[in-house]
């Protein structure tokens, strides 16, 4: 497989893992559910971390969400979820995300600076600071690797080739970066996947070797068992306090909760909502973040597929209810709505489309009337996803549509049938956009020249639409054109949205200093034990 196949499909493979857990913890017993409640779900720190003096030592052990087993920041969009701490703590970022202001601060690099217009930014490097080989991260280092993230086909590769004109190393501690047009949120590149700065080492040899500047090194790897990454003595920012970290993964949200529970872990990572409100009513401690079209489906809209009927894929959105699957699998915790982005968003709320049993029988009607068959494909995870088929096929035959599900073993079956082979209409899906990352995430998921648009969603008028919002250079050109961007989804229905969803870095009473960045990741470099 070559890199940028294997790129994008690393990053679908977490969409498909991060919508699996839907119904992974739905339950039967009534008594369990309750009406939604979002107020739970607020972004930002929940609960203290320890005051005073760090504390030297210990192994700071981690219930990861899904298993990295590629550790070049090529191999996917990195996010809390799919291995982007694990990457942070290895490469460092050259970009920190301020959640209380909004901003972008230095973090491997010292500063960033852009132009009245967005058009040019400036990014200044620290003085002095090395990889974990003993050599110079400079300029160079830093153009040479995001050159080799493009090269190799790096998720994010297509949209920064789209909007950077150029980079250049203007001096050793001083890159230039010039945009095609303005482009107000460029510096979120910096401090994701593009911006963890690799080695030129790491490819001296045949195999791939884990060469950063963070404030870990890579110390060994277990496949299905864990990964544990050694404290780097010459982190610019002064040896961590922590001597190692090592991460392990749970299968289920209830497990990974259970272990931080009970002791046998620090931190926990979590993105089942009726999981995470036990945490934050156990006084657990950690990171909200909200993502929103978290909780949804994909629709193929290619050639061949029955819901390539814009009726239909109204009709569907009028008759499927956010809230009947929250109370069927998160036990009525959640942010359910048809909306793109909630009221818990910088960009909402948006109106999504309305649930209208009535017209969606009409409509439905009239495809018939056009020779629809009446069946619809649903495609989801074996037994993560029958929950959420049954419901879905509960929803949609009151409007007369008949639903026949398949179940897959795991993701790779999943994106095989979704990305390859394009065999189905509905599929279980998260096109999870945090606030930090709107232009972006709506570039990949749903421009008609993005690789890694699933169901093949291609609308003139939407694509207009996503490259305006990349080139607005205020706040307030980008909520208007969200709110345009909104219109045109209800008109067309690129995809079904159940709602937004929270995701939680959860840590027990002894961890201190750990850094809420952008996607849910965390930062390391200052973290440590009470104990």
């Amino acid at each position: 497989m070559s890199t940028t196949i294997r790129s994008r499909t690393t990053s679908l493979a977490a969409a498909v893992l991060l919508v699996g857990t839907l119904a992974a913890c739905a339950g039967d017993d009534k008594d369990d559910k309750k009406e939604a409640d979002s107020s739970i779900f607020e972004v930002g720190l929940v609960g203290d971390q320890p005051e005073g003096d760090p504390v030297k030592g210990g192994q700071l052990r981690v219930s990861t969400f899904g298993e990295l087993r590629d550790f070049d920041p090529v191999a996917l969009i990195a996010n809390g979820l799919s291995g982007g701490t694990e990457l942070a703590a290895i490469y460092d970022v050259l970009l920190r995300h301020d959640p209380e202001t909004g901003k972008y601060v230095g973090q491997l690099a010292d500063s960033i600076e852009a132009n009245d217009d967005a058009t040019t930014y400036t990014l200044t490097l620290r003085d002095g600071v090395k990889f974990s080989d003993g050599t110079d991260l400079d300029a160079d280092a830093v153009v040479a690797s995001i050159e080799r993230y493009l090269k190799n086909g790096g998720g994010q590769a297509g949209l920064w080739q789209r909007k950077v004109k150029s980079m250049k190393a203007a001096d050793p501690l001083t890159v230039e970066f010039t945009m095609v047009e303005p482009w107000l949120d460029f510096e979120y590149m910096l401090a994701s996947a593009p911006g963890m700065i690799v080695a030129a080492s790491a490819d001296a040899k045949a195999k791939f070797t884990p060469v950063g500047a963070g404030p870990y090194t890579f110390d060994s790897y277990a496949p299905g068992e864990q990964l544990v990454l050694k404290a780097n003595p010459d982190y610019h920012g002064g040896a961590p306090a922590l001597e190692s970290l090592r991460f392990t993964l749970i299968q289920t949200a209830q497990g990974t909760l259970d272990v931080l529970k009970a002791g046998d872990a620090d931190v926990a990572v979590l993105r089942d909502s009726h999981v995470i409100a036990d945490a934050v009513e156990s006084d657990l401690g950690g990171s909200m973040n909200v993502v929103s079209l978290g909780v949804g489906l994909v629709i193929n809209h290619r050639e061949g597929s029955v819901l390539a009927d814009p009726d239909l894929r109204r009709a569907i959105a009028a008759a499927l209810d956010p809230k009947v699957i929250t109370e069927r699998t998160y036990k009525g915790y959640g942010i359910p709505g048809t909306e793109m982005f909630p009221a818990e968003s910088l960009w909402g709320p948006t109106d999504g489309p309305e649930i209208d049993l009535k017209q969606a029988k009409e409509l439905v009607a009239k495809a018939k009337e056009n020779g629809f068959d009446g069946t619809v494909r649903y495609l989801g995870i074996a037994k993560v996803s029958q929950q959420t088929g049954l419901s879905i096929e509960a929803m949609l035959g009151r409007i007369g549509i008949e639903v026949k599900s398949t179940y897959v073993p795991g993701s790779a079956e999943m994106i095989e049938k979704v990305f390859m082979k394009h065999d189905f209409d509905l599929a279980g899906w998260s096109f999870g956009t945090p606030d930090a990352a709107v232009f972006p995430e709506l570039y990949d998921s749903f421009h008609s020249s993005s690789r890694s648009n699933a169901g093949g969603y291609a609308d003139t008028e939407m694509d207009g639409l996503i490259e305006d919002l990349g080139s607005a250079q205020t706040e307030d050109e980008q909520t208007e054109l969200i709110g345009k961007i909104q219109e045109q989804w209800n008109e067309s229905i690129p995809a079904i949205v159940f709602g937004a969803q929270p995701e939680y870095v959860a840590w027990s009473d002894q961890v201190g200093g750990v850094t809420p960045h952008v996607d849910s990741i965390v930062l390391l470099d200052d973290a440590w034990l009470a104990k």
